[in-house]
């Protein structure tokens, strides 16, 4: 606990550090965003011992998207809409391929076979579907409608957001009240054990302190990014369809990646899927409406490329992952498919 401390201590003094070179600046602060992450992991995973597995890891998968999210709102304020946009197709993407990939491969290497309940998979990827669903319908409707203005395409991105948004909490009142009985197969706590003590507010104390932490560094970070990219001419997308997600996604790469080697792949599965889940249907759509009330242009609205990128991903890791079972040879493919993306990206910007 106390080299947690003394993590948080280095990293807040971070804040105050003043150095005019924005690449060491950037590097630092992409440097500094990995430990938060995985130490607000960390946090999470032990609040589950107050709180139930099921609310925990509920409260795991929001706060291993945070990075995701504070990155987004400070690129989106600085106008970075590009860079936002790659980001959310990114971070995507690299939970479907690249986590799931790397994830199934170790896991495939060390048990000849692993399986999980295809059915939680099944319905976690119907979620996706609606989001993916959502951006095709967008997509073809200012393709095909001649009457669809930059004014009345944020709107509607807005009135969509919102009903995503909406979607995302009556799933959650679904999973964690009405049906939730469903969505439990382990459950070690009972009501009774489930007390509150002075460690309970710590963890939580540890969390939001990390958070505000994490906040202002992302601020710093994507100041400094917005400076290399304007002074050297480096494409915003590149950056978000590849580093951003990395950084984004450390603490739940690194979790989803440990369940696999424990033979816990359904694991990997609830957390890679989870966060994409979270990532289309709440972070991305809060940001929407965030940008609209900062007088941004962020909208539904993707390149046909990204478009393209996202069914691949979405659609090849159901056609792995729909039959209840993975070897590595799985693994490799899905993380073939997503070094063919970077090496697409990198010669097409």
């Amino acid at each position: 606990m106390k080299k947690n401390y003394f993590i948080l201590l280095i990293i807040s003094l971070l804040l105050f550090i003043k150095i005019t070179n924005p690449i060491f600046n950037a590097v630092i602060y992409s440097i500094a965003i990995i430990p938060l992450a995985i130490l607000l992991g960390e946090f999470t995973t032990n609040m589950a011992e107050y709180i139930g597995d099921k609310k925990g890891g509920l409260l795991a998968a929001a706060v291993g998207n945070i990075p995701e999210l504070t990155i987004g709102l400070w690129s989106v304020k600085y106008g970075m809409i590009t860079m936002v946009k790659a980001s959310l197709v990114g971070a995507i993407i690299s939970n479907m391929l690249l986590v799931l990939g790397i994830s199934t491969f170790i896991g495939g290497t060390i048990y000849k076979e692993q399986k999980f309940n295809k059915n939680i998979a099944r319905t976690n990827f119907s979620m996706l579907f609606l989001a993916l669903t959502t951006i095709v319908i967008i997509s073809s409707l200012d393709k095909y409608s001649y009457r669809l203005s930059a004014v009345n395409l944020q709107s509607i991105s807005v009135k969509i957001s919102l009903v995503l948004i909406l979607v995302y909490l009556l799933g959650l009142f679904f999973s964690l009240y009405t049906h939730s009985n469903l969505f439990v197969i382990t459950e070690s706590n009972t009501e009774k054990n489930l007390k509150k003590n002075k460690n309970y507010y710590v963890l939580l104390a540890n969390i939001m302190y990390s958070a505000i932490i994490l906040y202002f560094i992302s601020e710093k970070l994507i100041l400094n990014i917005r400076i290399i990219t304007n002074s050297y001419n480096i494409s915003e997308e590149f950056i978000g369809i590849i580093l951003m997600p990395i950084l984004g996604n450390i603490g739940e790469n690194f979790a989803a990646i440990m369940g696999a080697i424990k033979n816990k792949v359904s694991l990997s599965l609830e957390i890679a899927i989870g966060s994409s889940i979270q990532i289309s249907l709440f972070v991305m759509p809060l940001l929407v409406v965030f940008s609209h009330f900062c007088g941004m242009p962020l909208t539904l609205l993707f390149s046909e490329f990204q478009v393209v990128l996202v069914i691949v991903a979405v659609a090849m890791s159901f056609f792995v992952f729909q039959d209840g079972k993975t070897y590595w040879f799985e693994g490799a493919i899905l993380i073939a498919i997503y070094a063919v993306i970077a090496l697409a990206y990198y010669y097409m910007v």
